[in-house]
């Protein structure tokens, strides 16, 4: 293969995609009914076999996802890694491939490269390694070292990714339209529209890189600094920053001392995000953007997925917070309408499970800040989270400001590093920062 036709294996029209969605879609079912005939049979243990299916269904999707790339492999991940709606197995499908995705060969790497910057990697770079050392959803990362002596890290972007943004989404669209009801459909779908944008747009990345490494990049956290000079829509160049994965950091079998430090690292520096006049957060909290670090600090990589929150926004968070440590029924109500979660629009049933849900998720939020230590090891606490995701995978009404998606997602990733640290955390810190929000807004403080 040429490096001119080197982009082939990854397909970009929307008739392609849409092809191998359907045929996906024709795996899964052929799954599925090999495993309703086995429990028919009886044949099987049921539980086993459940598994078993959820397992082959995983690794087929993500084998034909890996070849889409882009949206598809990045909403798939998102789905198993970040939310916990899927099943266990997907989780561990997705952690075991969330760094193992093909890499694209080392031609089209180079083309990539001079494409985006303008010369070949070896003009440009007193080193580059051409083995990709990560290849994840939307792009590739290489290491290399300038002509200066520091070591960076290269990230490639795959071909095509921003074309074929709308022919995913606008497929995910059809099969969603669907399974929810309530009028916030399309705002939903065009704030995913918006980050992805972002995502995919490496200029964009490196000034977030450089206003996180402004505000965080302290003795406690490590944030990598953009090259500009090598730095361009599809290629972005940024200091390396050293590291273990999560996985391999819980090989090692740390000490309870080393989960609770870089536990408390994870809850201060969400909170100091949310806290913060920027309002800015780093909404991508999974484990293969968080480096846990020999010398104690925690390291944080990947700025493409980052969400700036409107002020009105931010403010009626905080005050459903205080709401809820407070159970301030009338005002909790008050703020679910004024968030849109409650919605007039939609039937009075829907609205009824739309309370309890959020009822039950909002006290789980909290729980945390009702003592001033919190046990993220514990295992009631781990299943009643995971109860609250599954429930809210069988939803269906598209509710809530599209800003929500976001917050979500960075919350629920936190939740899920917590819990698999099984970290102790101190909150009483986290509670003055938001206090002190709180207060700044012309809020009472919650207290203790």
């Amino acid at each position: 293969m040429s490096s001119d036709d080197a982009s082939d294996d990854f397909p970009a029209s929307k008739l392609e995609r849409s092809g191998l969605f359907a045929k996906t879609g024709l795996k899964v079912g052929k799954n599925y009914a090999r495993y309703l005939l086995d429990r028919a049979t009886g044949e099987d243990d049921p539980e086993a076999r459940k598994k078993e299916l959820n397992t082959q269904n995983a690794r087929d999707l993500f084998k034909e996802f890996t070849r889409l790339r882009g949206t598809a492999l990045k909403m798939a991940q998102s789905m198993s890694m970040d939310t916990g709606l899927l099943p266990d197995e997907f989780m561990e499908v997705m952690a075991e491939a969330q760094y193992s995705v093909p890499p694209m060969n080392k031609a089209l790497v180079r083309k990539r490269i001079r494409d985006g910057l303008g010369r070949f990697p070896e003009l440009l770079f007193d080193e580059f390694e051409p083995e990709a050392m990560a290849a994840a959803s939307l792009g590739q990362v290489h290491r290399a070292r300038l002509d200066d002596g520091r070591t960076v890290a290269v990230k490639v972007q795959y071909p095509n990714v921003r074309e074929t943004i709308e022919s995913d989404l606008s497929v995910a669209r059809t099969l969603f339209r669907r399974l929810v009801q309530g009028n916030g459909f399309d705002d939903h779908f065009e704030e995913v529209k918006a980050r992805l944008q972002e995502e995919t747009d490496y200029l964009h990345e490196a000034q977030n890189i450089d206003h996180f490494a402004e505000q965080y990049d302290t003795d406690k956290l490590v944030i990598p600094r953009p090259v500009h000079e090598f730095t361009s829509e599809t290629v972005l160049t940024m200091t390396f920053v050293e590291g273990q994965h999560l996985d391999a950091f819980l090989d090692t079998d740390p000490s309870q001392g080393r989960r609770d430090h870089f536990g408390q690292l994870l809850w201060d520096f969400l909170h100091e995000q949310v806290a913060g006049n920027a309002r800015t957060l780093h909404a991508d909290t999974h484990p293969g953007n968080f480096l846990f670090r020999e010398d104690g600090r925690l390291g944080v990589i990947d700025f493409g997925c980052v969400k700036t929150f409107p002020q009105q926004f931010r403010d009626d968070m905080l005050r459903l917070y205080r709401a809820r440590m407070a159970d301030d029924e009338e005002e909790i109500t008050r703020l679910l309408f004024t968030l849109d979660i409650l919605r007039d629009d939609l039937p009075q049933e829907t609205q009824k499970e739309l309370r309890q849900f959020f009822d039950r998720y909002g006290s789980l939020i909290v729980e945390p800040y009702r003592q001033s230590s919190f046990d993220f090891g514990d295992p009631g606490f781990r299943e009643r989270m995971q109860a609250s995701f599954k429930a809210a995978s069988e939803l269906r009404a598209a509710t809530g400001s599209p800003h929500f998606i976001f917050l979500n997602k960075a919350l629920v990733g936190l939740l899920n590093l917590l819990t698999q640290l099984k970290a102790r955390v101190d909150t009483s810190e986290s509670v003055s920062l938001l206090n002190n929000s709180l207060e700044a807004i012309g809020a009472e403080p919650v207290r203790p």
